[in-house]
């Protein structure tokens, strides 16, 4: 394996161990701030999941729980995936700028 090679294996576990400490983060989020789920409550309660609750057959309680963990979960890895890469530009572009620096 080339050197090339190891970096990009090493850069991809760093990123997919970014994304899930970032997806933890925010959905701890939910557990320790009242206005997050107040907002996910909310969310919730609105039609749109209503009728998620009918497509997928969530009957019970218990069906509409998982389905809204589901949600959350998604969402905050959706919401991971900018600040992650955002953070990655970040880095490659005062990696750049050292370099530059140094000549």
């Amino acid at each position: 394996m080339t050197e090339a090679a190891q970096s990009g294996i090493a850069r991809t576990l760093i990123k997919t161990a970014a994304m899930v400490a970032v997806t933890a983060g925010l959905m701890a989020t939910l557990r320790y701030s009242a206005h997050v789920a107040y907002l996910v409550d909310h969310i919730a309660g609105t039609r749109l999941w209503s009728s998620l609750y009918g497509m997928t057959g969530a009957s019970d309680a218990e069906a509409r729980e998982r389905l809204i963990v589901m949600g959350v979960a998604v969402t905050c890895f959706l919401l991971a995936l900018p600040i992650v890469q955002g953070g990655e530009w970040a880095i490659d572009r005062l990696r750049a700028r050292r370099a530059s620096a140094r000549r």
